[in-house]
C-alpha cells in the first residue's frame, strides 16, 4: 500500500488535509493522483517527485510510485500573479510487504503446528519496522504482549495460538499455529541389558499411534532408523559390538525427540585369561602375572592352593609364591572370570618351588663316614647322591692347604699325622646347594723313608727331571713307589708370523703372555691345534706389533715388528669415490 506523510512526520495520512494547497489520493495501482487548490496556478508552479519534474499540464496529474520504501515529493506552488502560496516536501511510503512473524521453540522455527509433549516457552519476533498493532490470542484469550519481541508459555492443554500484526501501510498478517500434543510411548527397557544374541525385541506399553522413528545408536554413533508407527514392539539388529541406545523421533517434526532410558550391550567377544608365572620350577620366590581381556567383567578371582588350603586374590593383585627353606612345595593357581553376558573362562598352572638341598653321603671302604676317621693307606671314597642328576665338586685339603689334584696324588703327598679334609659341593638342577666336610688323619704303620729328585741334561736344549718316592713295606723292605721323568726345554720360545694380504696371524707352541698392537693390548685365542693364536687386521699404513711368549722353563722372549699395509692400486673409480666422500663428508 502507498501512504503519504508530512515532512515533520506525525502519522500517515491519505493526504486530504483541508488546509493544504496540494493533496493526493493513493490508488491500488501504486499511483497517486494530485489535487491542487483553485488558487494554484499550475503553469507557474513546480512539483518534483524522486528527482524528476511532474507534468502539471494534464487534466489529471498522477505520479507513479514504483520504489519500495520512502520517496520525496517537493513542490513550489504559486498563484496567477506569481506570488508563492506554499512550498515544501512530503514523504511517500510504498510498503507492499506484510509483516514477518517468526515463532521459535528451542531454536526450531514453528510453521503451522507446534508439537508439544508437556509445556514449552516459545519466542515470538516481529520482523517489521513500521508496526501499528500486534494482537496475540491463546485459545481465544487475548494476551498482553509488549514490543516486537516477546516470550509465551504454552502447554499441551492449549489448542491454538493466533498472532495478528498490522503495519502503518495497512499490510496485515495472521499467524495461526495449532498446538499438537505429543505422547511418547513407554518402553519396557529401563536399565542396561547384556546380550550375545545379534537381535532383540523392544516392547512398548501400547500401540504407538503417533508417527515416530526409532533411531538406533551404537557407542553414540548413528546406525539406522526403524518405523514405530502403529506398532507395540520392534526387532533391533546388532551389527557390531558395543552399547546400543535408542531415541524416539517424530516423523514430521524431527526436533521432537526423546531418548529411551535403558541401553543394550551386545558382544560376541570371548573373554581371555592367561596365567604367566615367572617360572614353573624354581628354588626362589615366583611372581605370577595375569594377562586378561574380559570386556564387561562381572566376576573374577585367582585362587592359590597350597597343601589343600586356598587363598583368593583379585585380578589386580600381584601374586608372589614364596619359597620355604628345605621344603618342596607345589602351588596350584586357578584363575576364573565371567562377563556380563554369561561367558566363563578359566586357566590353571602348577608351580613347583623346591628349596631342598640335595643329600649326599661319603663311604670309606663301604662304611659311611660320620665322624673324623684315621686312615692308614690310600682310601677308596664312594660318594652317594639322592639325586642322580645333581652335580658334585670335591675339594681336598692337606693341613688346610687346597690341593688342586686328584685323590691319589693328594695321598702321595701326605705324611704321618697330616689332616686330610674332604669338602663336597653338590648342586641340583635348581641350583640348590649342599656343602659337607669330612676329616681324616693319616697314621701309617710305616712312614715314607725317602723322596729323591735329580736332573739329567740330555741335549743342549733339553733337561730331564726325575722324581722318585721310596717307602718301606710291611716286610720292612724298601720299595720304589714312584719314578717320574719330566722333559723340559731350555730354548727360547719361538713366535711365528703368517702374512695373508692385510692380515697377520701370530701363533706359538709356547704360551703367548701378551700381544700389543700400536701399544694396545689385544685378545689371545686358541687355534685348532691348541696353540696360542692372534689375528690382526692391518688398518693403518704402518702397524707396530710386540709379542711376548714364555715356555715351560720360564724362559721368555719378546718379538717386535713393524708391518706395512699393502698398497691399493688407485683406479679412476676408487679416486672418484674418495673425492665424493671428502666432498660430502661421508
Amino acid at each position: 500500500m502507498i501512504w503519504m506523510q508530512d515532512v515533520a512526520y506525525t502519522d500517515y495520512i491519505y493526504w486530504q488535509e483541508t488546509n493544504s494547497f496540494i493533496n493526493g489520493v493513493a490508488s491500488s495501482s501504486q499511483n497517486i493522483e494530485l489535487f491542487f487548490d483553485e488558487k494554484v496556478d499550475l503553469d507557474s508552479s513546480l512539483v518534483i517527485y524522486d528527482g524528476k519534474q511532474v507534468d502539471l499540464s494534464q487534466e489529471h496529474t498522477y505520479i507513479d510510485v514504483q520504489k519500495e520504501g520512502v520517496t520525496q515529493l517537493v513542490y513550489i506552488l504559486k498563484d496567477v500573479d506569481g506570488y508563492a502560496l506554499d512550498q515544501g516536501e512530503k514523504s511517500i511510503l510504498l510498503d507492499t510487504t506484510i509483516p514477518d512473524v517468526v515463532v521459535k521453540a528451542k531454536d526450531h522455527n514453528i510453521m503451522d503446528v507446534l508439537p508439544l509433549e508437556n509445556k514449552e516457552t516459545i519466542h515470538v519476533e516481529i520482523l517489521e519496522e513500521n508496526i501499528e498493532s500486534i494482537e496475540v490470542y491463546l485459545d481465544d484469550e487475548k494476551l498482553d504482549c509488549e514490543g516486537k519481541e516477546f516470550d509465551l508459555d504454552v502447554t499441551n492443554q492449549n489448542h491454538i495460538l493466533r498472532i495478528l500484526c498490522r503495519d502503518v501501510a495497512g499490510n496485515e498478517v495472521e499467524r495461526k499455529i495449532d498446538i499438537l500434543p505429543i505422547v511418547f510411548p513407554e518402553c519396557e527397557l529401563k536399565e542396561t541389558l547384556y546380550t550375545k544374541e545379534n537381535k532383540m525385541d523392544l516392547k512398548f506399553d501400547g500401540i504407538c499411534e503417533t508417527p515416530f522413528y526409532l533411531k538406533v545408536y551404537c557407542d553414540e554413533n548413528f546406525c539406522y532408523s526403524l518405523d514405530l508407527e502403529n506398532l507395540d514392539s520392534i526387532t533391533v539388529d546388532f551389527t557390531s559390538n558395543g552399547t546400543y541406545t535408542f531415541v524416539l523421533e517424530h516423523k514430521e517434526y524431527p526436533q521432537i525427540k526423546k531418548a529411551l532410558e535403558g541401553s543394550i550391550v551386545y558382544s560376541n567377544i570371548q573373554p581371555i585369561i592367561t596365567l604367566q608365572p615367572s617360572s614353573k620350577v624354581s628354588n626362589e620366590d615366583v611372581l605370577v602375572g595375569l594377562n586378561w581381556y574380559v570386556p564387561y567383567i562381572k566376576k573374577a578371582y585367582v585362587d592359590v592352593e597350597l597343601d589343600g588350603i586356598k587363598d583368593r586374590h583379585p585380578f589386580n593383585e600381584e601374586i608372589c609364591l614364596k619359597a620355604v627353606e628345605n621344603k618342596d612345595l607345589f602351588y596350584k593357581i586357578f584363575a576364573y572370570a565371567m562377563d556380563a553376558f554369561g561367558n566363563e573362562v578359566t586357566d590353571m598352572v602348577i608351580v613347583r618351588i623346591d628349596k631342598r638341598a640335595p643329600s649326599t653321603s661319603l663311604y670309606l671302604n663301604n662304611e659311611q663316614v660320620l665322624d673324623k676317621k684315621i686312615i692308614k693307606k690310600s682310601p677308596k671314597f664312594d660318594f652317594l647322591k639322592d639325586d642322580n642328576s645333581a652335580n658334585m665338586r670335591v675339594e681336598y685339603y692337606i693341613n688346610g692347604v687346597l690341593m688342586d689334584m686328584d685323590l691319589e696324588k693328594v695321598f702321595n703327598r701326605m705324611l704321618k699325622n697330616d689332616v686330610l679334609k674332604v669338602k663336597t659341593y653338590t648342586t641340583d638342577a635348581l641350583s640348590n646347594l649342599e656343602i659337607k666336610e669330612y676329616e681324616f688323619v693319616f697314621s701309617p704303620d710305616k712312614k715314607i723313608e725317602m723322596v729323591s729328585k735329580s736332573e739329567q741334561i740330555l741335549r743342549s736344549d733339553q733337561v730331564a727331571t726325575f722324581e722318585r718316592i721310596w717307602s718301606v713295606n710291611e716286610k720292612n723292605e724298601l720299595v720304589l713307589e714312584k719314578n717320574t721323568k719330566v722333559l723340559t726345554s731350555k730354548l727360547k720360545p719361538k713366535i711365528h708370523y703368517v702374512r695373508k694380504k692385510n692380515k697377520v696371524q701370530i701363533y706359538s707352541e709356547d704360551q703367548i703372555e701378551s700381544c700389543l698392537v700400536n701399544g694396545k693390548k689385544v685378545e689371545i685365542s686358541k687355534d685348532v691345534l691348541g696353540h696360542d693364536f692372534v689375528e690382526i687386521s692391518l688398518r693403518k699404513s704402518k702397524t707396530t706389533i710386540e709379542v711376548k711368549a714364555k715356555n715351560d722353563t720360564g724362559v721368555t722372549t719378546i718379538k717386535k715388528s713393524e708391518v706395512k699395509k699393502q698398497a691399493i692400486k688407485k683406479t679412476f673409480m676408487y679416486k672418484l669415490w674418495i673425492w665424493i666422500k671428502r666432498f660430502f663428508k661421508l
